[in-house]
């Protein structure tokens, strides 16, 4: 079978190869991890090749791929007869333990979706069993759940992006849709635990929200002839919208562990097969699931591990024939929090938590200006771009403090209105601010936070001294103080004595 790799793929293996350190390929889902593996065990021919996998769906998957392309497997799983002696050996590492008087070779350790459970016993303990001289991990992303880089020790290797593979058609084009739904539901009372939400506390609120969500999910995908994944929040949330789904008279299957897994199988079966076109889960597809098919994910639920919500919309983003965009339907606030497919990230920041979603232009700051309607990402960048109006005498004196502490507290719509009205620099000051705010509000470090008053005192004595050097200058106060984890509470006299300066400075140059 001929391979038809792309030159991000082997530019990948090449720098991986070449490095000659223990590297992690990253690879947004539907880049092509297996071709990759495929082409790492064809230049290791002289070496001895272990593939650990954690998906067991993946095992007859790639013992395909790499049989088809001339290389003989041994595989160690369930329900495979190991036979010794492969060029190249499977290992489901969950059997690896059991399996150990095997005694098996391994000059090179290839991992897939090495962000799951890398730093765990059962990882660990079989990379010191095989003590391999390299080892090579692929993951579409390189982060933990608190979004910082996965393992320091190992060299990056980052040779493409979702947004350059959306953009040369390898994935289909995401559209967006945040429903009015999603942004009445409010979960600041939830408490969190390993940095995510409580699932039984959100299950208090999402579980009366069943029947809006069947019926959302029935107007904008399912009647429109969209091909659903949608993804709950706990078992229970699982079957709550299944009765949900049931009441509609829309045929759906449904998968958790709670579930025999004959049942399992036999469900995402009949999904594949379109037999029916709405598959409900929690968790178990999140990762390895391949149906290209697939055109729009459901965010049932709200999360605040960016990881989770790329391996989820990742989902619905692989290519397909006849397949020209992928619906990305948010009911739990989810793009506020994490904003787009195609936005830019950094994935070795080493700062707290969400770190990772910091990027030189956050692209959304006000969802609630595309509520109920399509968009993409495209749109969202054109609406923020907002021409620089030229300078006119102001005939009226500027508003006082206490004038513009009173209008802060309006209507969210109002607020998209006032901030579509800053120029695109003091928006994006505006966007770091509430970016770094809503870092330190997870990390339960709301000491560190500007608040709303002090919000509108800045931008009001910036406005009063206002140049575009300042505001850059105020901007890069603001990620310089988050990269270092300090509070930005006191940016009022910090950025009165950077105007000071500025002033002092301009004043030397005129005499």
């Amino acid at each position: 079978m001929k391979i038809l790799e792309k030159d991000y793929q082997v530019n990948s293996v090449r720098k991986a190869l070449d490095a000659g350190v223990n590297s992690i390929i990253a690879l947004p889902t539907g880049g092509g991890k297996s071709i990759c593996i495929l082409k790492l065990c064809q230049a290791l021919s002289d070496k001895k090749v272990v593939v650990s996998l954690r998906n067991a769906a993946l095992v007859p998957q790639l013992l395909h791929t790499l049989s088809v392309n001339g290389l003989s497997v041994s595989v160690v799983k369930s329900g495979y007869k190991y036979v010794p002696g492969g060029d190249v050996t499977l290992v489901m590492e969950q059997s690896f333990g059991r399996r150990k008087h095997l005694n098996i070779r391994c000059d090179v350790l290839l991992r897939d979706e090495y962000h799951v459970g890398c730093m765990g016993g059962v990882y660990i303990a079989m990379r010191e069993e095989l003590s391999p001289e390299l080892i090579i991990g692929l993951t579409a992303t390189p982060i933990d759940r608190l979004g910082v880089y996965i393992d320091p020790s190992m060299q990056l290797i980052e040779e493409t992006t979702t947004k350059l593979l959306i953009d040369s058609g390898e994935l289909a084009k995401p559209v967006y849709k945040v429903p009015s739904l999603s942004q009445e539901i409010d979960y600041s009372a939830v408490k969190m635990y390993r940095g995510d939400f409580s699932v039984s506390g959100l299950d208090l609120i999402l579980l009366e929200h069943c029947s809006l969500v069947a019926q959302q999910t029935l107007d904008d995908a399912l009647s429109q002839g969209r091909k659903v994944m949608l993804f709950a929040n706990s078992i229970k949330h699982v079957e709550a919208l299944s009765d949900a789904f049931d009441l509609l008279g829309v045929k759906h299957e449904r998968v958790h562990s709670k579930r025999a897994i004959a049942d399992n199988d036999e469900s995402i079966r009949r999904y594949k097969a379109n037999e029916v076109r709405l598959i409900i889960n929690m968790s178990m597809l999140t990762i390895g699931f391949d149906d290209p098919e697939t055109d729009c994910v459901v965010l049932a639920r709200p999360t605040k591990i960016l990881r989770l919500y790329l391996q989820i919309i990742g989902r619905c983003l692989r290519a397909s024939k006849g397949k020209t965009t992928a619906l990305i339907l948010d009911l739990a606030q989810c793009i506020s929090t994490h904003g787009f497919a195609e936005d830019y990230r950094d994935f070795t920041r080493k700062t707290a938590k969400s770190a990772a979603i910091m990027s030189e232009r956050l692209s959304v700051t006000n969802i609630a200006q595309f509520v109920d309607g399509e968009f993409t990402f495209d749109e969202s960048i054109e609406r923020k771009v907002i021409k620089k109006k030229p300078l006119r005498r102001r005939s009226k004196p500027r508003p006082r403090l206490d004038t513009i502490k009173a209008a802060s507290v309006r209507s969210p719509s109002d607020r998209a209105e006032a901030l579509l009205r800053l120029n695109p620099k003091m928006e994006k000051l505006v966007s770091t601010i509430e970016l770094v705010n809503s870092v330190y509000d997870q990390q339960n470090e709301t000491f560190k936070m500007l608040d709303e008053e002090g919000m509108v005192k800045l931008v009001a004595l910036i406005g009063f001294a206002y140049s575009d050097s300042l505001v850059d200058s105020c901007t890069n106060l603001v990620e310089a103080l988050h990269d270092k984890n300090q509070s930005i509470k006191g940016l009022l006299p910090k950025v009165s004595n950077l105007i000071t300066s500025i002033t002092k400075r301009e004043l030397v140059g005129n005499t």
